[in-house]
């Protein structure tokens, strides 16, 4: 079992980070029968462990009723006794809050090294070239593990989601006679409305940067955004100056987005900002500055004042929608 995916679940089934994790997985890994995606619970999780089996991949289901909800001293210390069985080569989990809690005790349990937050994989032999911004995000760092197996979190939305394979994977279950002792009880359980990322899923990103001068010039953007269908993105000193909240953010303080297009408009594009927009299909930037790293890295740049240009573009597109419906 070579290549290792935490299948985190929620209320609804798989975390959607775990088909992003696969996704990669299959692309990068030389033998895909190799890809097990492991899962804990209790017996009611067999519908969404089944569920992932339509993916291809090799599902490990580990059950007991004291699985049913995640404590991380308890899920590493199941996982811990796994990966000491199985030994796999590499084992990666989502950079979510229960990544976040699981991986680093798992590692720490294990003696392991661990990667946080990458934003790129590559495989080299058979090592895993780990890449994610370095402290002072300005480099993208590549770190090798020396310790196996190779340990990783992954930003969500940074990979493409894995089709359903035209071949099942297969489902080992395993019933967990014995369980350590766990420090965490649940006591209770309160109900949260679940407060969803306006970037979340957008097929197209508009976004904007200081070089839109005013906030009155940024808010243009939210028309832009309605004429196409898309959401509205910003860089983060656009966010610390107020002229939008904090959880339009893309980049590495904020999100991670994968649109069909992605249009940057006076957005210099430091890696802050750009790593949280590799996934783009296609990018398009406008900007004063032809050198700028953002119009480097556009499939279309257009040189030109971003407050000129986004007004403009506002205006033809209502003419050629109303043209359209024929008004």
């Amino acid at each position: 079992m070579g290549f290792w995916i935490y299948g985190e679940r929620t209320e609804e089934g798989f975390h959607p980070v775990v088909l992003e994790l696969v996704g990669v997985a299959q692309k990068i890994w030389p033998q895909p029968e190799e890809i097990t995606v492991v899962t804990l619970g209790a017996e009611g999780a067999r519908p969404v462990a089944e569920a992932l089996r339509a993916y291809g991949v090799r599902v490990l289901w580990l059950h007991h009723p004291e699985l049913s909800y995640f404590r991380d001293d308890l899920y590493a210390a199941v996982l811990a006794e796994k990966v000491r069985a199985f030994k796999p080569e590499v084992f990666l989990f989502g950079a979510t809050s229960q990544g976040q809690a699981l991986a680093p005790r798992l590692a720490g349990l294990l003696r392991l090294g661990l990667t946080a937050h990458c934003t790129a994989l590559e495989l080299k032999d058979d090592r895993l070239i780990q890449i994610r911004p370095s402290f002072g995000e300005n480099v993208m760092a590549k770190i090798v593990s020396r310790t196996r197996p190779q340990m990783a979190t992954v930003r969500p939305g940074v990979f493409p989601k894995a089709q359903p394979a035209s071949v099942e994977g297969e489902l080992i279950e395993e019933k967990l006679e014995f369980l350590p002792p766990s420090a965490l009880k649940r006591r209770a359980v309160f109900s949260r409305p679940s407060k969803e990322s306006p970037l979340s899923g957008a097929r197209i990103v508009v976004a904007g940067g200081r070089g839109l001068l005013t906030k009155e010039n940024f808010q243009k953007l939210f028309e832009l955004a309605e004429i196409l269908g898309g959401a509205v993105g910003a860089t983060r000193p656009v966010c610390h100056m107020g002229w939008i909240s904090e959880d339009h953010m893309i980049g590495v303080s904020g999100e991670t987005v994968a649109p069909k297009l992605y249009i940057g408009f006076g957005i210099s594009g430091a890696l802050q900002h750009t790593v949280g927009i590799e996934g783009a299909e296609v990018v398009v930037a406008v900007n004063t500055d032809p050198e700028a790293p953002l119009m480097k890295r556009a499939d279309i740049a257009v040189v030109g004042d971003a407050t000129q240009i986004l007004p403009r573009l506002i205006r033809r597109l209502r003419e050629v929608k109303e043209g359209d419906h024929g008004t």
